[in-house]
Parts: C-alpha cells; structure tokens; sequence
C-alpha cells in the first residue's frame, strides 16, 4: 500500500509541473494568480475534509489500491503545477514527497490502530492553513516585491 501511494503521489506533480511548464509562456503573467487560486482551492478542501466522516477501504485489492493511489494524488497534480511558476528544484520536491509519503503511508497502516487517537481534524485544518498561507505568499511576493 505504502509503494502505491508513494508512487502515484511522486508522479503527479512531476507530471504537473511538466504541464505546467509547457503552459508557462503562454501563463508567466498571471502564473502568481494560478499558484494562489489552486493552493486556496486544496487548502480550503483539507479544511472542508477535516469535517468529513472517515471511510473504511478494503486494503487488499491492487485495483481500489492503485484508484485510491490517483484519487488522492490529484492534489499533487495541482500542486505540481505551481512548482512550475515558483524557483523549486522538481527533483527534490518529488524526492521529499515520495518519501515522506512512503513512510507515513507505512505507520499509518502498520499502526492505524494507535493513530486514530490523534486528532487529524485539527492536522487537517493546520494543513490547509498553512497552504492558504503559502499561496498568499506567492501572490504577495509577485505583486509587491
């Protein structure tokens, strides 16, 4: 479960920053506006989720796997794509997201038991947050400064 999450989320935002990228001449204008509207989006949806009921998924099956594996790495496809308007090593984003998801893939199910005792409404919440708060930047950065 663990290499089918990270794969797919390593690969969405290379591939998004690819598409990104190749709309880049075409966007450089208000590539700041794109970065803020699609970070505001997914910030807002981690808000929305933290109030959303958690589904029980069979674990067992490659084929739910591999379309968890997309469904949730859709994010990283928007996001890869504002890596294409910022000065980000796309390498080392991937590295890092692949990685990190990866390991946190694994514990989550090695020990989904003892982590339901966290509160991952307010991490939720936090994450979106903290996206809002990147877009913001990005915005403010290109406008003022």
């Amino acid at each position: 479960m663990a290499i089918i999450f990270a794969f797919f989320q390593t690969i969405m935002p290379a591939l998004g920053y690819m598409l990104g990228y190749g709309l880049r001449i075409y966007i450089s204008h208000i590539d700041h506006w794109i970065a803020f509207a699609l970070l505001l989006g997914i910030g807002i949806k981690f808000i929305q989720e933290a109030n959303a009921p958690n589904k029980n998924i069979h674990t067992k099956n490659w084929k739910v796997l591999c379309l968890l594996g997309i469904a949730t790495s859709i994010d990283a496809l928007v996001v890869g794509t504002t890596f294409s308007f910022v000065d980000i090593s796309i390498l080392l984003a991937i590295t890092i997201i692949g990685i990190t998801t990866f390991i946190i893939s694994f514990l989550g199910y090695e020990f989904g038991g003892h982590l339901c005792n966290f509160n991952s409404k307010k991490i939720k919440i936090l994450s979106g947050i903290i996206l809002i708060v990147i877009g913001t930047k990005i915005l403010l950065t290109h406008l003022f400064f």
